[in-house]
């Protein structure tokens, strides 16, 4: 397979006769909808004969079954591309117990396609993550044991491989409790034959003092836990001026630090979102960006008459566009082009694989992608 970027007057018969493939496999493989209409600068996967894996790879895709009407329809339709599925959300409460039940729907979907699910545990609370609560829970003995027994009891009564914990914004101090946390939490999966997801933070210093990152110890954490999926996105994000969401070198950087602080690349997830942000210019505080999805970047590209462009310093596109109101907006996502590119690290670092931000949004360039390129381990393989 290649990209191609879409130039002025190009059509799908056009590229589909340049390249010897049918128009319907270009459409399918980029979910491009009726009427068919490109926009310039839209990047297109363009499929090959000579497609051969490169290597065997782990994916993860989080899941919310709150935003899908018809819940295993997702798990079907994408599974074979799926090694694991997070089921997102199961907060914990001040006395350790755990928030939410497992959808059996869900649990047989995933079942049905091989696919295995595991709960994400947080400390979210009234639509935020709550630091305090985390504190409170996993700096007392007793609710940290609660915790830790309810988490097992999930597990075995589920007959499920494993967790994800997905603890954020919990203060810089509180660093050695959540250490203590992990490592607890480890011994007590590791002896039952169990594994720990931890989700970490985007970052290339320890910074133990900073806001949101500095509670996580990599060279602590590194050797206590199975799969590290490392969010290495949102440098761009709602609340923040107009940026790329993943630029390539901060990525880089990003990966070349886990590794050489206790995180193997061989327990690395690389973090890939589905989508991207607009703001509204100029931009304020008080205007938060709007998530889009790619194919909502193209409608806004159809509309507005706009140009997408891919900046190669970042390796990620944007687009700029006017709307009825006269209101200048700025939008920077992920698209098949910035994906392949995220792709080639995987080779290049040998990582364990890569995870999704969030299943529910459409990309199926992405897909297409990652189940040419590699080969998805199923769990028949590794339990």
């Amino acid at each position: 397979m290649f990209i191609y970027t879409v130039q002025p007057g190009d059509n799908l018969y056009q590229i589909g006769q340049r390249f010897g493939v049918s128009t319907e496999s270009i459409v399918n493989i980029n979910g491009i909808d009726f009427p068919y209409q490109l926009v310039i600068g839209m990047a297109l996967v363009i499929p090959t004969n000579n497609e051969v894996p490169f290597m065997t790879i782990e994916t993860l895709a989080y899941y919310d079954p709150a935003a899908d009407p018809d819940q295993p329809s997702l798990i079907d339709e994408l599974g074979s591309n799926l090694t694991y599925i997070g089921i997102f959300e199961f907060p914990i409460t001040e006395t350790g117990d755990i928030i939410g039940t497992l959808d059996t729907e869900v649990l047989t979907a995933a079942i049905r396609n091989n696919v295995a699910a595991l709960p994400v545990i947080t400390n979210l609370k009234e639509g935020g993550f709550d630091p305090i609560l985390a504190r409170n829970v996993i700096s007392n003995p007793i609710t940290l044991n609660n915790l830790i027994d309810n988490i097992v009891f999930m597990l075995q009564q589920n007959n499920l491989i494993g967790v994800i914990i997905d603890f954020e914004n919990l203060f810089p101090e509180d660093r050695e409790i959540f250490t203590n946390f992990i490592r607890l939490l480890s011994q007590r999966l590791h002896s039952i034959g169990k594994i720990l997801v931890l989700n970490l933070p985007a970052k290339w210093e320890d910074w133990p003092e900073k806001e949101w990152v500095g509670f996580f110890d990599f060279n602590a954490l590194g050797p206590l836990i199975d799969i590290a999926a490392i969010m290495t996105y949102e440098w761009g994000y709602r609340e923040g001026p107009p940026q790329p969401t993943a630029p390539l070198p901060y990525v880089r950087a990003v990966l070349d630090y886990a590794i050489a602080n206790n995180i193997p690349a061989n327990k690395i997830l690389m973090g890939l979102t589905l989508y991207g942000y607009d703001w509204e210019l100029p931009d304020t505080p008080q205007n938060l960006a709007t998530t889009v999805t790619l194919p909502r970047v193209w409608d806004l590209a159809r509309i507005y008459n706009s140009i997408i462009i891919f900046d190669n310093d970042v390796q990620q596109p944007s687009m700029n566009y006017t709307n009825n109101m006269g209101i200048n907006h700025e939008v920077w996502f992920e698209n098949a082009l910035s994906h392949y590119m995220k792709y080639q690290l995987v080779m290049q670092y040998g990582l364990r694989g890569v995870f999704y931000w969030i299943l529910n949004m459409p990309f199926p360039s992405t897909w297409y992608m990652v189940s040419n390129l590699f080969n998805i381990r199923k769990i028949s393989q590794f339990i």
